[in-house]
């Protein structure tokens, strides 16, 4: 296995859905924004099974990706390994998530491996992975939503929380509004890393074209 020499500059938002049909299986939603430059991820995970007590699990997530070439040259996966608790790294909590996901190269579907602590012990879990939208396409009109280089136009929160945010607050749903204000201050706090590497971009740019 190799990784990518590629290193896309961008910051930009994946929402998973990781589960199966099957009656009383657990259901992990997997809100990650993916900052290329550190080939890093971070956002939350939410995992729920109707069950009696029902299952309901949050963690705040970090974790890494990396490039995988398996089975035949130009053959590539994507492997996201993040973990999670309450308050993320920075916090005292205990971590009670664990992942290991492999995706194809456009980011859309794949397979996961997690565990989580219900309280008791550690559950693994092995499921499906597929791509979906966490808010509405419209509320991302001047970002795309194809996972890939995204400079995001200035004030760079704008484009990309301010419309859903607004949604969420309209519609009532206090779990959307935390977890997209979560995401906006976790972009927040990555700008000054994402204004470094673009400057980096551009310097790489005027170098090449004065070829």
């Amino acid at each position: 296995m190799s990784g990518s020499n590629q290193q896309p500059v961008g910051l930009f938002p994946l929402c998973y859905r990781i589960g199966t049909s099957a009656p009383g299986a657990q259901s992990l939603a997997l809100n990650l924004l993916v900052f290329t430059p550190e080939q890093t991820v971070s956002g939350t995970a939410t995992i729920t099974q109707a069950t009696n007590p029902p299952l309901d699990v949050h963690s705040d997530v970090w974790g890494e990706y990396t490039y995988l070439t398996v089975m035949s040259p130009g053959v590539s996966k994507i492997l996201i390994t993040a973990q999670g608790n309450n308050g993320g790294p920075g916090s005292n909590s205990i971590v009670n998530f664990k992942l290991h996901l492999v995706v194809g190269s456009d980011w859309r579907e794949g397979v996961a491996n997690y565990e989580y602590y219900n309280g008791e012990r550690w559950v693994q879990v092995t499921a499906p992975a597929h791509l979906v939208e966490s808010v509405p396409s419209n509320a991302y009109k001047s970002v795309p939503l194809e996972p890939g280089p995204v400079i995001p136009a200035y004030p760079p929160i704008m484009p990309l929380y301010a419309a859903p945010i607004q949604s969420a607050i309209a519609s009532g749903d206090l779990a959307q509004m935390k977890n997209l204000a979560r995401l906006a201050q976790q972009q927040l706090d990555q700008q000054p890393q994402l204004q470094s590497a673009l400057e980096t971009a551009k310097g790489e740019i005027s170098r090449q074209e004065r070829r």
